[in-house]
């Protein structure tokens, strides 16, 4: 009789033990679900990003003027925007081009439905080979730092 009254309660300390393990591992899963859930919106936008940077690629490759070299440089030249300026932090001219105009007005309303405060910058270096650097940036809500894409191509 006297050992049953030391073991008095410890069914109840086990059960609470094994509630508290229980409730880290329910933590655990609920944060591995809000970090899936983070990772597959960064995703998103990124896909967006890509998309917008890839359609703008496409207009510069089929708009430009190829009657002669310098009309193709002219032309080129012209889709500069915001050229200056590096980490989402844009200056420079912007571009007059109607193309670039429409792009960058698709990219703000885009802003307000699929990715958040989006800017972009195209930069053109032309000479051999022609390059064009695109890059993206938008504020993904709850984080601190602009996140950006960037797409380089080459036109010939």
């Amino acid at each position: 009789m006297h050992l049953k009254n030391h073991q008095g309660g410890s069914v109840l300390l086990e059960a609470l033990i094994a509630f508290l393990i229980f409730a880290f591992g329910v933590l655990g899963l609920v944060a591995l679900q809000a970090s899936s859930l983070s990772a597959n919106v960064d995703t998103q936008y990124r896909v967006e990003a890509n998309q917008f940077a890839h359609r703008m690629l496409s207009t510069i490759q089929s708009s430009v003027s190829r009657g002669s070299a310098a009309a193709f440089q002219a032309s080129l030249v012209a889709f500069n925007h915001n050229p200056t300026g590096n980490q989402c932090a844009f200056s420079g001219g912007a571009s007059a081009d109607p193309q670039v105009t429409a792009w960058l007005a698709l990219l703000q309303t885009a802003a307000t439905t699929r990715l958040p405060a989006a800017d972009g910058q195209i930069q053109v270096t032309a000479g051999t080979p022609n390059q064009i650097r695109i890059v993206i940036c938008w504020q993904q809500p709850g984080l601190p730092v602009p996140r950006r894409h960037v797409v380089m191509g080459s036109i010939s």
